[in-house]
């Protein structure tokens, strides 16, 4: 029985506006803060949870990857907090080492596949017969390669070719079992199969499982041209006694074309189905993703499952290499891909209902447009298809079309997000893929993969978020990282969380369209809309929304997500979450147009069916509070004016913020100066019925000369571990003949001259559209643009000025005139009172009738929120209670000072 809509309108018919409740500073004092988690990068990230340990309520999960990267967790960390353990690649000897022999004896890792324990098999007539011994470094291909139409030799070394393992635990054998990739040129690459009776090793060789690349067109490695093929276990698999005709791939002598029919052995994914079958998938680009079933009692390939050889899904008398070959008798089923479009990665999890595989569209690389699509199927070796149709779309593939990037043919698979970035990420998450999935100890689903970033060249990380079923049974990610959230998809289902008054409110919401242009590492950010109490949607998309009655689902008819006029129906799940890198509590949505929409197959993308949305309700005084610490207000209470003011009217976390003069025909609430005389100019930001007012009273003269105003700048993240240009402060406009005044204190981590801050100039604010820099100064006398110290003049100790810089206090004031000529001064206090002076003078040939100031670094972060409060430094007051009075520039004064003072640690106005 469907269960029945509860409609918001009909119980939500209230009497107009929500009346605002006035929140002030006091209120906000510690609305939120900031966190900083120390992040692991492991590429191709398989994530396992140790069944084997005692602690059932806090396992320990691992994650294996790419070139031996390797980390583990306790559950209590919620998946972020990873540590490493042993060697991995770096190891040069035996010591400490992840893998050992079949004597139990510590090897290293480049002679890990030489020599394996199974000697006998079962071929695929159930007969015992010998395994013999397969060298899989041996049958990594050595030779010459064409790079881009040149002829090269390469050595295919074990190092750097340890590709994406999977782990699993084999109840039969009641061991651990870890499935590598060791690839090879020309297709030449083996999976196999270590085993150990701990997740952190030792690890020994059991056997080779699938290799391919014997197209019988050269003799590597020695072997001889029409014989390769007999090193591996094809004749095991199969019972040929030559090499048939379709493995000889057409092409040069290399067999430059087997790909376009045939896997590549790559990208393992182990698991089991249903009924304890144990299956493996694999395959990467080429010629498609395959699955083969495993033997449970020694972890390598069951030889007895054969597979027979289909052409399109049709059983056939095999005869030359074909791309539409479905399933092949050593090679298996194919499930995905073909045609050597793009798709690696496969990952199969059950979670509820459905087999999902996740497979990692594009390329690898921060512009590679590297993004997760997933299909399902209701059994383990599919088919497996999308929602993008009513009958959905085949993850298999029958021509070459490209089906990812801003300029794909075709839409394929649920993305299920691309490139985004919060407002509370430094950097935007690029290329995020190479997934694992699981159901964790508390029945949660989680997916993790590896990310990039903007502005971090090829780093990478990994990243964990919660998956929810929808109402339709497709996987929608939750909008931020898992941070220890409780609720599982039984919950979501059979109960209603979250009352309708609760939902309604402001909403960021990111949605992640098909056709990103990824090669230029576009991005989405997000916009904000309004759940109204009456049903409705407005903001920057139009439309309604509904809760489905005894449950924690939503759905939202949304108007403007791809389209303009395109409304399309969005069904989705309702969650708490902590927005990432704070500690800010947000009810959030996360849906997918799993039923609803318009699909489409080639031209500019309309593609509105499959698409994922985002939705995130921060907490109101948090956002206030944030979009507070976020604003940069271009004049001081009691400054004077002679020219209209850039406003700041961004709101931030679905905060609104507005300004409202006591007098327009003076001072437009626009900022537009009209007449002379005082003015009382309030700034309002509100969210979700709380309001924050601040009153600035300002004298305007057009004739008078302007007071300069004084910010306090933070940078986004306060760490020492950040890289250059990611750790970013607000940004702050100068005006043609205007100044600004700049204090912070300064945190280092003092081992370089360069790590500190960096002041940036620019023309539009950080990353906006047609950002261009003109200044990118360094503290340390250097210009990073022009590199040299051209304009630079200081009289710093070079012997002490790493050590002097951290917690030094910096008073910065830049000036910016009409000819482009730009010039800063400082004066740098240290902690021990030592001053030094810095100035940089240079003329921006553009002249920009304004420029845009903010403040990076590498390695540090500045701080001047201490100094906006009045109290610039602990030390200034060390006792509470000694009575003594401070202005806001932390300097003594006595009782007739007039204005804001500090008094035993408390502000109060002296009149």
């Amino acid at each position: 029985m469907k269960k029945l809509l509860f409609s918001i309108m009909s119980l939500m018919a209230m009497n107009g506006a929500m009346a605002q409740t006035p929140v002030g500073d006091n209120d906000l004092a510690n609305a939120y803060a900031t966190q900083t988690i120390g992040r692991i990068a492991v590429h191709d990230p398989s994530i396992v949870m140790d069944v084997t340990g005692s602690n059932a309520n806090n396992p320990l999960y691992y994650i294996y990857g790419s070139h031996l990267g390797r980390a583990y967790t306790y559950a209590s960390g919620n998946y972020q907090i990873w540590k490493t353990f042993k060697t991995g690649e770096e190891n040069t000897g035996t010591s400490n080492s992840l893998f050992a022999d079949v004597n139990g004896k510590l090897i290293n890792f480049k002679d890990a596949y030489t020599t394996h324990v199974i000697k006998k098999v079962k071929n695929y007539k159930g007969e015992e017969v010998a395994f013999g011994n397969f060298d899989a470094h041996g049958w990594q291909y050595k030779g010459p390669i064409n790079v881009n139409g040149a002829w090269t030799n390469t050595a295919n070394t074990v190092a750097g070719m340890q590709w994406a393992p999977d782990v699993i635990y084999n109840k039969t054998m009641k061991k651990w079992c870890m499935y590598m990739s060791l690839n090879g040129d020309y297709w030449c690459s083996t999976i196999v199969c270590f085993t150990s009776e701990d997740l952190e090793g030792p690890w020994v060789y059991q056997g080779p499982v699938i290799c391919g690349g014997f197209s019988g067109k050269f003799g590597h490695n020695g072997y001889a041209t029409a014989d390769d093929w007999k090193n591996t276990d094809l004749a095991i698999a199969t019972g040929y006694t030559s090499l048939p005709a379709r493995y000889a791939t057409p092409g040069d002598a290399y067999g430059a074309h087997w790909g376009e029919y045939w896997p590549n052995c790559i990208d393992p994914c182990v698991f089991y189905d249903d009924d304890d079958n144990l299956w493996m998938s694999y395959g990467s680009w080429s010629g498609g993703i395959f699955m083969i079933r495993l033997d449970k009692t020694n972890g390598l390939r069951d030889y007895t499952y054969t597979f027979p050889y289909q052409i399109s899904g049709k059983t056939t008398t095999p005869s030359a290499a074909s791309a539409n070959c479905t399933s092949d008798p050593y090679f298996g089923k194919k499930i995905a891909g073909g045609y050597y479009v793009s798709g690696e990665a496969s990952y199969i999890q059950k979670v509820g209902k459905y087999y999902y595989l996740f497979m990692s569209y594009g390329g690898l690389t921060a512009a590679g447009g590297y993004q997760i699509r997933v299909f399902r199927s209701e059994k383990p070796d599919g088919p497996y298809k999308d929602c993008l149709t009513s009958t959905g779309l085949d993850a298999m593939y029958d021509k070459y079309i490209l089906n990812f990037g801003g300029d794909a043919k075709r839409d394929e698979g649920v993305k299920l997000f691309g490139n985004y970035q919060w407002e509370t990420m430094p950097n935007a998450e690029l290329a995020q893929g190479h997934n694992s999935a699981i159901v964790d100890h508390k029945g949660r689903a989680l997916i993790v993969y590896h990310t990039r970033f903007m502005n971090r060249g090829e780093e990478h990380e990994v990243r964990v978020h919660q998956l929810f079923v929808n109402q339709d049974g497709w996987l929608v990610a939750a909008p931020y990282e898992f941070s220890g959230e409780t609720y599982t998809d039984n919950d979501i289902a059979t109960q209603q969380l979250y009352a309708a008054t609760k939902v309604e409110g402001d909403y960021q919401i990111i949605a992640h369209p098909y056709r990103q242009n990824t090669a230029a590492m576009d991005y989405e950010k997000p916009v904000t809309i309004h759940l109204n109490a009456d049903g409705s949607i407005s903001g920057e998309y139009t439309g309604k929304w509904e809760l489905v009655s005894g449950t924690s689902y939503i759905n939202l008819t949304l108007k403007g997500v791809a389209t303009a006029n395109a409304e399309v129906k969005f069904k989705g799940v309702l969650t708490e979450q902590t927005i990432d890198y704070t500690n800010i509590k947000a009810l959030c949505f996360t849906a997918l147009s799993s039923s609803d929409g318009l699909a489409t197959s080639g031209g500019a993308s309309l593609q509105t069916r499959g698409l994922s949305i985002w939705g995130s309700k921060a907490d109101a005084k948090a956002a206030i509070k944030y979009t507070l610490d976020k604003t940069s207000v271009p004049f001081a209470d009691g400054a004077t004016l002679n020219s209209k003011p850039i406003l700041p009217t961004e709101g931030h976390l679905g905060a609104t913020v507005s300004w409202k003069s006591s007098n327009p025909s003076i001072l437009t609430d626009e900022g537009v100066v009209k007449g002379k005389g005082k003015v009382t100019m309030t700034m309002t930001i509100s969210k979700d019925g709380y309001e924050y007012t601040k009153d600035y009273t300002l004298n305007i003269d057009a004739e008078a000369e302007e007071t300069t105003p004084v910010y306090y700048p933070v940078s986004a993240q306060k760490n020492t571990t950040n890289v250059y240009a990611t750790n970013l402060s607000q940004d702050y406009t100068v005006k043609a003949g205007n100044k600004a005044q700049f204090k912070f204190y300064n945190y280092t981590i003092g081992t370089d001259n360069f790590k500190s801050w960096v002041l940036g100039v620019s023309n539009v604010a950080h990353g906006a559209t047609g950002y261009k820099e003109y200044v990118m100064l360094r503290n340390d006398n250097w210009e990073n643009i022009a590199w040299n110290n051209t304009g630079c003049t200081s009289d710093f100790n070079w012997d002490t000025f790493a050590k002097d810089m951290n917690g030094s206090l910096v008073d910065m004031t830049v000036e910016y005139a009409a000819t482009g000529a730009f010039k800063m001064t400082a004066v740098i206090t240290t902690t021990d009172n030592k001053v030094y002076h810095y100035s940089y003078t240079k003329t921006i040939t553009d002249k920009p009738s304004m420029v845009n100031i903010f403040f990076t670094g590498e390695n540090s972060y500045i701080d001047g929120s201490s100094l906006s409060t009045g109290i610039s430094n602990p030390i200034i007051i060390q006792k509470k209670n000694d009575g003594k009075w401070f202005n806001l520039s932390g300097q003594q004064v006595d009782k007739s000072y007039k204005g804001v003072v500090i008094v035993n640690g408390k502000k109060f106005v002296n009149k």
